[in-house]
């Protein structure tokens, strides 16, 4: 007597879906909260090695203790231009028992002729559409970085930096595409390959386009306070969160997928499609202490991240139609559509973060900084508006470093690198827990002209990693294209020194 299982071939076994899998198919969840921005122009064009080397109102953003080296009423005013490239290549591995699945998966079949056999699992298995494995995105955007105002005031004769900015928090903007998703999924690396299909089994596979985008920012308000006591630099922060993003998910279903031992079919006689869409509403409250000191040849500092909590406070609208092809010939179908809403609160929790910088000057003209930061993202913890707690990411450390090169009194020029770890670890990773790198090259100048600051930088980053199955292996690529533009004025005095 033949059964449905449950589970697919070994060369092919079914892949468990973790709802937070970025490479799979799973839902808009977390994406883009782990992308913190990073201020001061002039640092960012040293790879973004800001705690000790930065000198201007916008360290009240990141180490309040640099607020102390602002020696007159300053305000600055950052934006940035981005140019974003993105595209994914699927290749897949022939397969023992299915030896036309990946051809159908990559569309491959070409000219080669269908066999003389009417029986319909002996022919070449063809998509029914012409989407391809593979796509390929390009999107730019302009939009503001950051405003600070800081200000010098002694206070019972000892003297005190306040700032008060504006800055564009997190970028939540994200996408992600994938054109040949599996229910249940192929592939399987863990927890382990499960068995074959056996005599008299069957697996039916839905087969489907997936697309995830997310567009939006959590912007901060910072009032800060800096102060230097005994050759120290101390200094506190507090931000207050707000901001919204626009979220949807599309589904097209491609066809079914029917397995049996050693041959397969595809189908299109049930068409199905979906959309959730709707927006969150971010907010949350989190602060900072900061500590640096300065000497004449290097100077060394510290921050502490307080652990802070995020809440989401979503509403989206799921649409949906699935037609069920009764009767080709008489061109008739059932058809069925589901409308619902969906509403409520999630909470991410993120822990105590430190970070440590050092600024060296072993030449009157040269500058050269390293920032060290721990996050501990794999501490994060997901609320759901059931309260389920999961802890979905991994972490890991990062490092900034760069150098400033001054030319003369008004032209500095700079360059860097840095390591930015990204919240989730590639399917199928050597090491389990391993996160994906995005590197990001870095130049800069500045010029002081009359009693404005103006620095310029251009960063150029790119994250490359492989979601790897025993069915095939997609490469992903982005890369993005980033010029950023800070103005500082000191209406009252002269640039800080």
């Amino acid at each position: 007597m033949k059964r449905t299982c449950v589970y697919a071939a070994a060369a092919l076994s079914i892949f468990s879906s973790f709802s937070f899998a970025q490479g799979a198919g799973g839902p808009l969840s977390m994406q883009g909260y782990d992308q913190r921005a990073l201020y001061d122009v002039r640092s960012r064009g040293m790879g973004g090695a800001v705690l000790a080397a930065g000198t201007n109102a916008s360290m009240l953003f990141v180490n309040p203790a640099g607020l102390t080296a602002v020696g007159s009423l300053e305000i600055r005013i950052a934006g940035i231009g981005a140019s974003t490239s993105q595209r994914q290549t699927q290749q897949w591995v022939p397969n023992r028992l299915y030896t036309g699945l990946s051809l159908l998966m990559e569309d491959k079949w070409g000219d080669i002729k269908a066999p003389a056999s009417t029986d319909p699992w002996e022919q070449l298995q063809k998509p029914f559409d012409t989407i391809g494995p593979n796509w390929s995105r390009k999107t730019s955007r302009t939009i503001p970085l950051s405003v600070a105002i800081a200000m010098p005031l002694e206070l019972a004769e000892i003297p005190f930096v306040f700032g008060i900015g504006g800055s564009r928090g997190i970028d939540l903007d994200h996408f992600f595409q994938n054109n040949n998703v599996t229910d249940p999924n192929l592939g399987q690396y863990r927890p382990a390959p499960l068995p074959e299909l056996g005599s008299g089994d069957t697996l039916r596979v839905r087969w489907y386009q997936l697309t995830r985008d997310q567009m939006g920012s959590i912007w901060g308000i910072t009032p800060a306070v800096g102060v230097s006591l005994f050759g120290v630099s101390i200094g506190a922060s507090a931000t207050i969160y707000t901001g919204t993003s626009d979220d949807v998910e599309r589904r097209l279903d491609r066809g079914f997928l029917t397995f049996a031992p050693s041959r397969f079919r595809v189908q299109d006689t049930v068409h199905f499609a979906s959309v959730r869409s709707g927006s969150s509403t971010y907010s949350g409250f989190g602060g900072t202490f900061g500590v640096r000191v300065d000497q004449p040849r290097y100077s060394v500092a510290a921050t502490l991240e307080l652990p802070y909590t995020l809440k989401n406070k979503y509403s989206r609208k799921f649409h949906s139609r699935e037609d069920i092809i009764l009767d080709r010939t008489q061109n008739t179908a059932q058809t069925t559509i589901f409308d619902s809403t969906d509403a409520g609160t999630e909470k991410i929790h993120f822990p105590l973060a430190y970070s440590l910088g050092v600024l060296l000057k072993p030449f009157p003209l040269w500058a050269i900084a390293f920032d060290y930061e721990l996050r501990a993202l794999n501490q994060v913890t997901y609320t759901l508006k059931d309260g389920t707690v999961l802890k979905p990411w991994v972490g890991a450390s990062s490092f900034r470093l760069g150098a400033e090169y001054r030319l003369n009194d008004w032209l500095a020029l700079r360059a860097g690198y840095r390591e930015v770890p990204q919240s989730f670890s590639p399917e199928g990773a050597a090491i389990i827990g391993d996160p994906a790198v995005m590197s990001v090259y870095t130049a800069g100048a500045g010029f002081s002209v009359y009693g404005m600051e103006i620095d310029a930088g251009y960063e150029y980053a790119r994250l490359r990693y492989q979601d790897s199955w025993q069915s095939n292996v997609n490469y992903n690529t982005f890369t993005q294209h980033r010029v950023l533009v800070e103005i500082g004025y000191h209406p009252l005095g002269a640039p800080n020194e």
